[in-house]
């Protein structure tokens, strides 16, 4: 299985950056190029939709989520050039840190089928290069709160 991994350091504590991101149906607050996200459900199994600036349409499912370990997960139901076979299931932790900051992992995996190996990389990487963007750009918005 392919895997994404990317993370970023904060000098805000653990809990001050959980409070600003655990919200499922509050992804237009931090995440760039989200204009609008609605959730029917409540906790696990409930299901966000995602609109993008791109006018492109994301479908999650919220499939884990612990306020004690500050770390959610989700699967992708449906995107643009992601197929239901890939099942794409990403994990976002923030972990405190001895100086009183904290580190925040968002990590990835999926199948990648028989797509070729080439074409499996360059979205692997893609989806790298975002994941970090949008902790940096949560980075500037903490900075500025």
């Amino acid at each position: 299985m392919p895997a994404i991994h990317a993370e970023h350091r904060y000098p805000q504590s653990a809990n001050t950056v959980w409070q600003r991101i655990h919200d499922f149906a509050d992804l237009q607050s931090w995440l760039p190029g989200v204009t609008g996200c609605t959730v029917e459900g409540e906790g696990v199994g409930a299901i966000r939709t995602v609109a993008t600036a791109t006018g492109d349409e994301v479908v999650e499912e919220l499939v884990g989520y612990d306020d004690d370990a500050r770390q959610f997960s989700y699967r992708i139901l449906r995107a643009p050039g992601v197929s239901a076979s890939a099942d794409f299931v990403a994990t976002v932790t923030v972990l405190g840190a001895t100086d009183g900051g904290c580190k925040v992992t968002w990590q990835a995996d999926f199948r990648a089928g028989n797509a070729p190996a080439d074409k499996v990389e360059k979205a692997r990487q893609g989806a790298e290069q975002m994941y970090r963007f949008c902790l940096s750009h949560l980075a500037g918005l903490l900075d500025g709160e």
